[in-house]
């Protein structure tokens, strides 16, 4: 029982940690760094998967991107009013807030590129896990609860990571979109091929 106090209030505390920082960053994070960690974003994904994805990836996040400039534009005419000082830390702000938004859904659209070009594998995989359930029920054997919970601990702490991944505004390689994917399909199939034959 104490045990799960502690890990809630851990957990807690560190999603506090998180909120506090992200406003600390969109506070002070300049549009500039933010322009040059979108374009290194692409030059990662050329990198990994060339042109073409960098393209499919850009297209559909300038398409959302664009949409929202318009309400950009209008924000910034408003502020006109306000003390020059203020004036340019909003208008940052404004700025930061558009950039940091058009970061995410660029990694949101890479990672739903890569899923749906893993998304045999990791079906495949995950069906694979179902059937090894299903064999080892005729079987006299034990499943690993061990096992089955290293595969629901590998889900959760890839989920949490590709969420910070997509909202962290510092460049990193595109690789984690396919990793994570991976890395849940095989998280899967440890968390099925283990799970006790009566619930």
């Amino acid at each position: 029982m104490a045990d799960k106090k502690e890990s809630s209030g851990t957990g807690m505390t560190l999603v506090i940690i998180i909120v506090v920082a992200g406003m600390v960053a969109w506070a002070t994070i300049s549009p500039a760094y933010l322009m040059n960690a979108l374009k290194e974003e692409r030059a990662h994904t050329l990198e990994l998967g060339g042109g073409a994805t960098d393209q499919w990836i850009y297209t559909k996040t300038m398409a959302t991107s664009i949409e929202q400039l318009k309400d950009v534009t209008t924000n910034i005419k408003q502020t006109k009013s306000l003390p020059s000082v203020v004036r340019d830390w909003v208008q940052n702000r404004i700025l930061s807030t558009w950039l940091w938004g058009t970061l995410i859904m660029y990694r949101a659209n890479m990672l739903l590129l890569y899923f749906f070009i893993l998304m045999p594998f990791t079906f495949a995989i995950m069906l694979d896990g179902f059937w090894v359930r299903e064999i080892s029920m005729h079987r006299f054997s034990s499943q690993s609860s061990a096992r089955h919970r290293f595969g629901v601990v590998i889900n959760t702490t890839t989920l949490f990571a590709a969420c910070l991944w997509l909202v962290i505004p510092i460049p990193i390689p595109s690789v984690v979109a396919p990793l994570a994917i991976i890395a849940v399909g095989f998280a899967t199939w440890m968390w099925l091929s283990n799970l006790q034959k009566r619930i």
